[in-house]
């Protein structure tokens, strides 16, 4: 029975793709913006979480007005980017370059001509589904870090529209191994590491003020192999998409390798939320990136700045 809901479900989602590949631009879109309000009305869960974060995050930065705009047109964006992901199985190589721009190569080059690989920090920001045409604007493959989905039928259809563009698929269950030996062999490889990890993943650091257990891979694997962690971030301007590959963080090393693991990792997420701040309406508000369940233990934890001070405490 379960076998027969998972089918069902992958040919209501790809129907659902295919609906939304046939419509024009700016029709898919004009359904993107109704679907992201009619969320934001009905999705009392999701909306609270979106208010409280934005209020956790801004304090009295902005009113209470003002945060409810910021999480409606934050659901709308999320509806448009669900949209956009139905219809990328519609974007050709051969007109690749007229949907979105690269921006940022130079980091890139000068990190594989070291020879020592390449993590890309990515984040829930903007269209993240989008870099999946990566390995194409870069002309290499890319091996993208993720957790299957239960339903095999969904898993297979998605993993192949992404392996279409390039990127192959590292099942984050026993990826220590395969990413060692990647980055070893000078490969790029690409980690969503902005969303709340497990306490025995985690490290803790500091996020827009507030503690947050964070996903401590790319800077482990960068102390572990030498490789290059470059930031990515993605910004929508109209039909076209743009994506900006920006300088290779500044590693901290001194021999300390969990004091190293958190400072590295503070300097990512300082980054990451310098630009959120630029456009809060386009970062993924409605998880609970803060929570913390009662009964876990203390993790270490350093209060490490971006620039590698520290100050530990008891």
């Amino acid at each position: 029975m379960k076998k027969v809901i998972n089918y069902l479900v992958y040919l209501i989602a790809k129907s659902i793709s295919v609906f939304f590949q046939i419509l024009p631009e700016r029709v898919a879109r004009g359904i993107g913006v109704f679907l992201g309000n009619l969320a934001y009305l009905l999705d009392f869960k999701h909306r609270r979480i979106a208010l409280n974060n934005l209020k956790l995050a801004f304090g009295d930065t902005y009113t209470e007005k003002e945060r409810r705009a910021i999480a409606r047109q934050n659901f709308v964006n999320l509806a448009k980017n669900f949209v956009v992901f139905c219809r990328i199985p519609k974007i050709r190589r051969n007109t690749l370059a007229k949907t979105v721009k690269f921006h940022g190569k130079k980091p890139v080059m000068e990190a594989l001509e070291r020879g020592k690989g390449i993590i890309f920090f990515l984040a829930h920001l903007g269209n993240w589904e989008v870099m999946v045409t990566l390995p194409l604007l870069l002309k290499q493959p890319l091996y993208a870090v993720g957790k299957p989905l239960r339903n095999p039928y969904l898993d297979r259809w998605i993993s192949g529209i992404r392996e279409y563009f390039g990127v192959e698929i590292v099942s984050s269950v026993g990826a220590a191994k395969a990413l060692l030996r990647l980055l070893r062999e000078n490969k790029m490889v690409g980690i969503l590491a902005d969303q709340r990890a497990r306490m025995r993943d985690a490290v803790m650091i500091d996020f827009f003020g507030h503690p947050a257990p964070t996903l401590q891979t790319p800077a482990f694997f960068a102390l572990k192999t030498g490789a290059a962690v470059i930031p990515v971030s993605h910004r929508r301007e109209g039909d076209v998409h743009h994506i900006t590959a920006h300088p290779a963080f500044e590693i901290t090393r001194t021999g300390d390798l969990k004091h190293d693991i958190v400072v590295n990792t503070q300097r990512f997420h300082h980054f990451l939320e310098e630009e959120i701040r630029k456009d809060p309406t386009q970062w993924f508000w409605v998880h609970r990136r803060w929570q913390r369940r009662e009964g876990h233990k203390r993790h270490h934890r350093v209060n490490a700045n971006p620039r590698g001070e520290r100050k530990d405490k008891p």
